[in-house]
């Protein structure tokens, strides 16, 4: 506010300032999770499932215990929550939830925990990118020969925190499958047969090279190692 004197008559301006707001900037999505050794129910951590996507997808889905269901839930419930007020705070307005969530109890009482990865993604410059999903063993050494890893299996998964919004579903929020560790195997028969043996005392173990050897070109690509 200013005051202007003219021919003895005092004049009041106020001076208008437009304040500019920042949209607030979607949340991080690099946060990664480590999730609870749980059964596999139909993995695709070697060669992607193209049942419903041309492009393929490498999926894991993990079967765990009541209770270290509810504590791997309560990390990813603190994430999914910051991530949705952010959404809502940057479109100024309470946005839907999607319905699917990865992190669920199944029509049968199952505690589940799901992860996928997109085989290739295709840029906005029109690179693609291919993905696969790094397996490691017991003693966390790179398995190079990878097993056919079928359902039963005990497994770890390492995921990353990727929260998502289509104005058709919704808000709602996806675990990418980073890393996974086979500490028990079961093998699936390319027949179909039920071909399948149990680890040892020690876990399933490979002859393969070691972490830093096998991650070495990984970390410069991915920046990140097997956080198991």
């Amino acid at each position: 506010m200013e005051h202007l004197t003219h021919k003895g008559l005092n004049i009041v301006g106020i001076s208008l300032v437009k304040q500019h707001k920042e949209k607030p900037k979607p949340m991080s999505t690099n946060l990664k999770l480590v999730t609870p050794i749980g059964t596999a129910v139909y993995p695709k951590l070697v060669e992607p499932d193209t049942a419903f996507d041309d492009v393929g997808v490498f999926t894991c889905k993990l079967h765990v215990s009541e209770k270290e269901f509810e504590e791997f839930k309560a990390k990813v419930d603190v994430l999914a929550t910051a991530a949705y007020d952010s959404e809502c705070q940057r479109q100024g307005k309470t946005v839907k939830k999607a319905k699917s969530c990865p992190v669920r109890i199944t029509e049968d009482g199952d505690y589940e925990i799901l992860a996928k990865q997109k085989a290739k993604v295709t840029t906005r410059a029109g690179d693609i990118i291919e993905f696969n999903i790094p397996l490691f063993d017991a003693n966390v050494k790179a398995i190079t020969n990878k097993p056919k890893i079928g359902s039963g299996s005990k497994i770890r998964m390492s995921a990353v925190f990727s929260p998502w919004y289509v104005p058709s579903q919704g808000w709602g929020y996806t675990l990418r499958l980073k890393e996974a560790q086979i500490l028990e195997l079961v093998e699936y028969s390319v027949s179909g047969g039920g071909g399948s043996f149990s680890s040892e005392a020690g876990g399933y173990t490979t002859s393969g090279e070691s972490l830093n050897e096998a991650l070495e070109q990984n970390q410069e690509e991915q920046g990140q190692v097997a956080p198991f």
